[in-house]
C-alpha cells in the first residue's frame, strides 16, 4: 500500500502530457520538490480536464462529515463499486506523477524493516492511475481538492517487499485513462501489474522512517554495512 511518495522533477513529465495532450492549464508551474511525502500533504495531479494542480494525498469523499474521512488507496477490483470512490471514478480520473515510492520489508527474525524506494528504471518518474474529489469544509467554507491512487497485483520484484503495488500507466495509455468515454472493460485491462524490467528497487537511507524528514537523504542509497556470515573453514 504505497503510503510515502516522492516527487522532485516533473519536467519530464509535463514535456510528455504536452506530446500527448497538447496544451494544457499548469497550476503548479515550478514545482515544490518533496523527497518524503505523507498523506495528508499536497501532490502534483493531472486531471481529465487538462489541469496540472496540487490534490490533498488522501481522497476525502464528497458526502464526509470532515477530512479525517480519507482513502489514499482505492483498490482498482473494488474501485468502481465502492461509495468512496464510485463517482470519481466514473468522472474524475487523473495521474498521480511521482518519482519514486517507498515500501517498507519485514524482517520476521530481528523484526525491524528496511525501507526501499521503487522508481522507474526507463524515465525518472512512474505515472499512476488516480481518481480525484471535491470536499466542501464547511468550517472554513474553502473547497479542498483531494486524490487517491488506485492499486493492483504486485509484479514479482514487488512481491518480494509488499502484496500490492500502485497501478502504473504506460504513456499510451493515459488518453483511455482520462477518457470519460473508455468503457469498464477497456479501464480493467489497464489494471495488470506493471512489468519487472521498467522498475529498480533500492534500499535506501533510513531518515525516510519519519515523515519528519523531507531531504534528499530520503532516496538516497542505505549505507548500511551488512554483516558476511563466517564459514566454519
Amino acid at each position: 500500500m504505497p503510503g510515502r511518495l516522492a516527487i522532485y522533477d516533473d519536467i519530464l513529465f509535463k514535456e510528455d502530457i504536452f506530446k500527448t495532450f497538447g496544451n494544457f492549464q499548469d497550476d503548479i508551474q515550478v514545482l515544490f520538490k518533496r523527497y518524503n511525502i505523507a498523506p495528508t500533504i499536497n501532490i502534483p495531479i493531472f486531471t481529465n480536464t487538462k489541469i496540472y494542480t496540487y490534490a490533498h494525498f488522501g481522497l476525502i469523499p464528497s458526502w464526509a462529515n470532515d477530512r479525517t474521512n480519507i482513502n489514499i488507496n482505492a483498490r482498482s477490483e473494488t474501485v468502481f463499486e465502492k461509495s468512496s470512490f464510485r463517482e470519481a471514478y466514473k468522472q474524475r480520473r487523473c495521474i498521480i506523477p511521482i518519482n519514486g515510492y517507498y515500501e517498507w520489508k519485514k524482517d520476521n527474525q530481528t523484526k525491524t524493516s528496511t525501507p526501499y524506494m521503487i522508481h522507474s528504471s526507463t524515465d525518472n518518474y512512474l505515472a499512476f492511475a488516480g481518481v480525484y474529489e471535491y470536499w466542501h469544509d464547511n468550517i472554513t467554507g474553502k473547497t479542498i481538492l483531494s486524490c487517491a491512487l488506485l492499486t493492483t497485483q504486485p509484479n514479482s520484484k514487488i512481491e518480494a517487499i509488499h502484496d500490492r503495488m500502485p497501478v502504473i500507466l504506460q504513456k499510451n495509455d493515459w488518453i483511455k485513462w482520462l477518457n470519460n468515454q473508455s468503457n469498464f472493460e477497456t479501464l480493467n485491462n489497464l489494471y495488470t501489474p506493471y512489468s519487472n524490467e521498467k522498475i529498480d528497487i533500492i534500499e535506501v537511507n533510513d531518515v525516510v522512517n519519519s515523515v519528519k524528514n523531507d531531504t534528499i537523504e530520503c532516496i538516497q542509497k542505505s549505507k548500511k554495512i551488512k554483516p558476511v556470515q563466517k564459514t566454519l573453514f
